[in-house]
């Protein structure tokens, strides 16, 4: 089964909390981490915009990405949040099959 890490940005700690509880209450990751303190610089409006934001990285199975977007906008602010998927090609194979028993048990 492959996996799939996704990055989020967020605006703020508390909301990347709340996206990370949410996915992990359905099951939808196994695991988030919070990375704090980010210094972004993006276009927005036609300038160039500076804000400090927090980073989300995202573990989940490669099939269940396309209902993780979704859940990810859902609980979102911003209008136009990043959210990348990215397939994992190579992992330790017990943290594979961990990802495995927390999302799907059932297929475990």
């Amino acid at each position: 089964m492959s996996l799939a890490s996704l990055y989020v940005t967020a605006p703020d700690k508390d909301t990347a909390r709340k996206i990370a509880r949410g996915l992990l209450e359905q099951k939808l990751a196994a695991c988030v981490n919070i990375l704090d303190n980010v210094e972004s610089l993006y276009w927005w409006d036609g300038k160039i915009e500076e804000s400090a934001e927090v980073v989300l990285i995202i573990k989940c199975l490669m099939r269940k990405v396309h209902f993780v977007i979704p859940a990810i906008r859902e609980l979102h602010p911003y209008e136009v949040p990043c959210i990348s998927a990215m397939p994992v090609l190579k992992a330790n194979v017990d943290f594979i099959k961990w990802v495995e028993d927390v999302t799907d048990p059932q297929e475990a």
